[in-house]
């Protein structure tokens, strides 16, 4: 009896124009098969580092939603889900570098950047105010001459020649 046809798993005899499935070859392990290649061992042990790091900023900020994402030349990045939280890192980014650098020494700088939105519309640039009209500025100088206060007189100078300059 000849061995099954791959296409219908039927035993029969040989077709013309088909080969007959041949038997596979003994598995190897994932993890031998990783050590045996220099380029996965050197991506492995990046990986274990990187793991590492977001074990240590996990037990030392429990209830912070973060995800160590790379460390490149000596700077650590840190992802968080939003901007809020990426703020509040920020304040806390003397504290943390400290915590990574007990086990990492070469982390000189956290950089930790927001989560970017997936699915909804890129954020576009605001639109420029429109110049304060040319009335409107000689009105803002006149009233400068007018004012005690000299806060108030120090401001209106400044508005007025910061948008002089800007036309």
């Amino acid at each position: 009896m000849s061995p099954p046809c791959y296409r219908c798993r039927e035993s029969g005899p040989h077709r013309p124009g088909i080969e007959p499935m041949k038997s596979a070859a003994p598995a190897r392990s994932v993890t031998s098969w990783l050590d045996t290649e220099s380029g996965f061992r050197a991506l492995a042990a990046r990986v274990d580092r990187l793991v590492a790091l977001q074990a240590r900023l996990a037990a030392a900020c429990p209830r912070v939603p973060m995800t160590v994402v790379s460390l490149d030349e000596q700077t650590l990045t840190v992802m968080t889900p939003s901007a809020a939280w990426a703020g509040r890192l920020r304040q806390m980014a003397p504290t943390l570098l400290t915590v990574v650098r007990q086990d990492c020494g070469q982390v000189s700088r956290i950089r930790i950047v927001p989560q970017r939105r997936s699915g909804g519309p890129a954020r576009t640039a605001a639109q420029p105010r429109a110049a304060v009209p040319t009335r409107a500025l000689g009105d803002l100088a006149k009233l400068m001459t007018e004012v005690e206060g000299p806060a108030l007189k120090q401001a209106l100078a400044n508005l007025v020649r910061r948008h002089r300059e800007s036309r």
